[in-house]
């Protein structure tokens, strides 16, 4: 059974919110990007630090309840933070805001009447209970799935789940295919996430390139956040159904993860380099690394 140190445990919590940092900022500009991009290096004007990042802001909110009340934290309590702390209203954030105001409490304020209860704005807030639950991937699922509730379901809960299992054994495990099983363990074998990180373990494990992976995933499981803009795709790839983006972003995490092979700058380069939500697949790979 693996220990940690009170020394390994903060440089590892440090390293985690350092490379959620690095990856939001490096992959910002191309949230919405439905083209492969190659990238080597920042594109952004880094003179006033890292981007702002709406993926780290939700989590401090999250902290605080956490401080609070402790083990005790839930949906219930998590909703009541949501409503009085988060300031934007769009897409699943709204949906879910609004479902609170008319006094549905979680799961029903993720699911009802929710087009983007399968997006993206849950898995992004992921890494505060891995860095609560270092090491007990049990734990930190059950915290996940209470977050998750309060504004989406289904796949955008199952995204949570998988990503906060294999990032709280990460403190403890730094095999990328073990952690991945991990993950998986913890969602259904036949949801869209699953079907996702599948793709991308095969086009690894059959030596795709990374942009070839990229074609595949966004073939078998399209999404719609690359072609926000109304533009068609680049790569003629399919339109998925609005809001259905967890399962094909997850995919992108695993294809920069995979084809990374372990180099960290490398790795999240791909990660932007894909598009689609690029921020936030690059910001919380970079948080895993």
């Amino acid at each position: 059974m693996a220990t940690l140190s009170m020394a390994e445990y903060r440089d590892k919590v440090r390293g985690c919110w350092l490379g959620k940092n690095i990856g939001g900022t490096l992959g910002a500009p191309f949230e919405g990007s439905n083209r492969a991009v190659d990238l080597d290096f920042y594109t952004t004007d880094l003179s006033a630090g890292a981007l702002p990042n709406d993926d780290l802001d939700l989590q401090l909110a999250w902290l605080c309840a956490a401080e609070r009340y402790q083990t005790g934290v839930n949906a219930k309590i998590l909703a009541e933070y949501w409503i009085t702390a988060i300031v934007p209203n769009w897409a699943e954030y709204g949906v879910g805001k609004c479902n609170l105001r008319l006094g549905l409490e979680p799961p029903l304020s993720g699911a009802y009447c929710n087009a983007f209860k399968d997006s993206n704005g849950a898995w992004i807030r992921s890494e505060l209970w891995a860095c609560l639950m270092p090491g007990h991937p049990e734990l930190a699922v059950k915290y996940a799935y209470e977050d998750a509730i309060v504004d989406h379901a289904d796949e955008g809960v199952y995204a949570e789940v998988f990503t906060a299992a294999l990032e709280s054994a990460a403190f403890v495990c730094g095999d990328p295919e073990t952690l991945i099983d991990i993950g998986l363990s913890y969602i259904p074998a036949d949801c869209g996430v699953a079907k996702a990180v599948r793709i991308a373990q095969q086009c690894h494990a059959e030596r795709m390139t990374w942009k070839q992976a990229r074609i595949r995933l966004l073939s078998e499981i399209p999404g719609s956040f690359g072609r926000q803009t109304g533009k068609p795709s680049a790569d003629n790839l399919p339109l998925g159904p609005w809001g259905y983006d967890a399962p094909s972003n997850i995919g992108i995490v695993v294809i920069g993860w995979l084809f990374g092979e372990g180099d960290f700058g490398r790795s999240i380069c791909i990660a932007a380099g894909c598009g689609e939500d690029g921020d936030c697949t690059t910001a919380t790979l970079g948080a895993m690394l």
